[in-house]
């Protein structure tokens, strides 16, 4: 019975003990779970504040590009409507450059044309002159009356004209050194365009004496033709008939006259037109029907033109039919 009672005894201690230390369990692992509780709830803060910080400083970011965004859009519309009123000024000052390139050719077609009619206006009122280059030139101080004295004696020695009045015959250029052996070109005013054109006529007579004529032509006339000597040169070494009616340039084929049974037209390539007479090609030579002789010579380098002058042939032929 002591014994039995003994272990109840002991039961109910072990009971207590155990549950006494079940509490105390208990109230710890209460304890613990406070704690992490406050634990966790602090980390929260902590974590929401630097979350709330770094949001903050995102939105701050996001506004400042914002304004940035904004700012650009208003830049780029600004530009936008430079550019079109850019486009709009460069369509205007397209149509007033087209207008102004209009004008400007209007003036240049204008500025040709007069141009050309002052050049022929020159040529026009040489045209009772004439250039004679290879006369002998005195070595010091020859006045124009010598040299008039001298033009005279050729035209009467040498071309057989006794009766050709001159207005004035003057040399041009600087004067010439005594040792030199190119005197200056003379140039000749007839009082009469009448004896302008004998004296070419008759240039063929100068052949081998080293002078020779040519028209006294205005510089831009004589630049023009000047331009045009290489396909002259060219067009005779073809054995073609080449000549020029004032500065323009005329090419024809060579037709043989001596072999037509009748005699050419006038505006044929041989005679009327303005041409007339021999027309030396290097050794070759084409003779008119009627007979007259007129010779055309070319030289390269200094080049030197003497005889026919075709275009005034033409022109004194018009002289002529009116009078």
């Amino acid at each position: 019975m002591l014994h039995t009672l003994d272990s109840t005894e002991s039961g109910c201690l072990l009971t207590g003990s155990l549950t006494s230390r079940c509490g105390y369990q208990t109230c710890q692992l209460t304890m613990d779970l406070d704690a992490v509780k406050v634990l966790l709830e602090s980390q929260e803060r902590t974590f929401r504040s630097a979350l709330e910080l770094v949001v903050e400083q995102w939105k701050e970011r996001i506004r400042s590009v914002e304004g940035k965004m904004t700012d650009l859009t208003k830049s780029l519309e600004f530009s936008q409507a430079e550019i079109l009123d850019l486009k709009n000024n460069e369509k205007v000052l397209q149509k007033l450059n087209k207008e102004k390139q209009v004008a400007v050719e209007e003036l240049q077609s204008r500025v040709a044309e007069l141009n050309h009619r002052l050049n022929y206006q020159e040529d026009y009122t040489r045209r009772n002159n004439l250039r004679i280059s290879g006369l002998k030139e005195q070595p010091v101080g020859e006045t124009w009356e010598q040299t008039a004295v001298n033009v005279s004696k050729i035209l009467e020695d040498k071309l057989q004209l006794p009766s050709v009045n001159l207005e004035r015959a003057h040399r041009v250029g600087p004067a010439a050194a005594a040792a030199s052996s190119h005197p200056r070109a003379v140039v000749v005013r007839f009082r009469n365009f009448s004896d302008r054109e004998a004296a070419i006529r008759n240039a063929s007579k100068l052949k081998g004496t080293g002078i020779y004529i040519n028209e006294d032509l205005c510089p831009a006339s004589l630049e023009i033709k000047k331009k045009q000597f290489p396909l002259m040169k060219k067009a005779r070494e073809d054995g073609k008939i080449a000549f020029f009616r004032h500065t323009r340039l005329i090419i024809r084929e060579r037709i043989d006259q001596r072999s037509s049974s009748s005699v050419p037209a006038a505006g044929s390539p041989h005679v009327g037109a303005g041409f007339s007479g021999w027309v030396a090609h290097g050794d070759s030579t084409v003779r008119p029907p009627d007979g007259t002789e007129r010779v055309s010579s070319e030289t390269t380098g200094d080049r030197r033109v003497s005889g026919v002058s075709t275009g005034c042939q033409q022109r004194v032929l018009r002289d002529r039919k009116k009078t």
